[in-house]
């Protein structure tokens, strides 16, 4: 990512305009647009600086390609991943950013090539949008760990108009085609765009270990991914353990499915459970006494870590490591398959999100609630109200 100087408010003013003047001027339907291979307006909400504080902008997405599918936004879902990039703890960013990879929406139109999806299906984008390379069935499930892929906000991206992949919290967004999956029509729209990233990131690594019944899985962290994955594990059979320093989510995390709650208000509560577990899964986007968790799995059971605290850094005990035996891994998302198959699973299963709709003055607010462990699990973003 490239490490540009914020704009001034007045310079960004200024180019907000430029872009929704020349939006004006092309009065021109965006689907008609796509199909003339011209540039395509949008409107949605950026960061311009490290504050973290989002303000509407009108910018220009890329022209539709042959591969590409143009989504028409509906609901776009709010991840702390969002807010750890947007302030720049993951490094240097290029502003203005438009972020968002919990996307779900109607396609509006397709390029020439695309036979996977039509104009009118319901489909979802997830934390990648494109590719450099022509043919992709060589990285296929594995496309997360690719040099070449273009993840959805803030990345290189040569023939964006900004410079840079702009997110979901927009009222469209251009992605090829391989990249988006489709949303069953059983299941609500609101209600998959947080699979795209929380459901996925915590799927992956249970599919991984072969969660199921009878299997005693630990979940850390309560939030958006956490309770996505103790839904999973239990409906896969799992007895699930959970460990929150939220007192006040005790009821809900039952309401989950999980057999056990351990409030970690002191870490003395965590040494009854001392190799109890076979898997963990760290959902804790901080940093945290990692050893002391790793301990609570069995000796040659898993850890995998999958919150992303700032700089991407944990601080880890090799002595306390080393004393659990314990397979450490962190796990990234999961490839376009697995993400269609969690699509798919969480559908048939009825395994849903809590979720709140909001609108887009709202993000703010709702940002500043996911900060301070308010967020009752995920904030949705009604994208009508760009």
């Amino acid at each position: 990512m490239s490490d540009t100087k914020p704009l001034d408010r007045r310079e960004f003013v200024k180019r907000s305009g430029t872009a929704a003047g020349g939006a004006l001027l092309l009065n021109t339907p965006v689907a008609a647009l796509a199909a003339a291979r011209q540039t395509i307006p949008s409107r949605g909400y950026a960061a311009i600086d490290t504050s973290g504080t989002l303000v509407p902008w009108s910018f220009e997405r890329r022209a539709l390609k042959d591969n590409d599918i143009l989504i028409d936004i509906r609901y776009a879902s709010i991840c702390h991943s969002d807010i750890h990039q947007m302030k720049g703890h993951w490094g240097p960013q290029q502003y203005p950013q438009v972020p968002g990879h919990e996307i779900v929406g109607i396609v509006a139109a397709v390029g020439k090539s695309v036979t996977r999806f039509k104009v009118g299906d319901r489909a979802g984008v997830g934390c990648m949008v494109n590719s450099r390379l022509e043919q992709l069935d060589g990285v296929e499930n594995e496309e997360q760990y690719s040099p070449d892929t273009v993840f959805t906000y803030g990345y290189p991206e040569a023939d964006s108009p900004t410079g840079i992949s702009q997110g979901g919290y927009a009222t469209n967004i251009v992605v090829r085609d391989h990249f988006a999956v489709h949303i069953p029509d059983h299941i609500r729209l609101q209600d998959a765009a947080p699979l795209l990233c929380a459901g996925i990131t915590t799927y992956s690594p249970l599919m991984r270990a072969k969660v199921r019944k009878g299997m005693k899985v630990g979940v850390a962290g309560v939030g958006g991914l956490g309770h996505m994955a103790i839904q999973i594990a239990v409906s896969k059979g799992a007895e699930v353990t959970a460990f929150t320093t939220s007192a006040d989510k005790v009821a809900d995390i039952q309401a989950f499915g999980a057999k056990a709650v351990v409030v970690v208000d002191d870490p003395a509560k965590l040494a009854p459970h001392q190799g109890s577990l076979d898997l963990m899964i760290s959902t804790i986007p901080y940093q945290y006494d990692v050893a002391a968790y790793v301990a609570l799995v069995k000796p040659y059971g898993t850890f995998t870590q999958v919150g992303m605290p700032e700089r991407f850094e944990l601080t880890v005990n090799a002595l306390g490591l080393s004393a659990s035996r314990v397979n450490f891994n962190a796990s990234l998302i999961g490839g376009m398959a697995e993400t269609q198959e969690v699509v798919d699973y969480c559908a048939d299963h009825q395994v849903l999100p809590r979720i709140e709709i909001i609108r887009a003055d709202e993000i703010n607010t709702a940002w500043n609630k996911v900060v301070i462990k308010r967020a009752r699990y995920r904030y949705v973003i009604d994208a009508s109200t760009f």
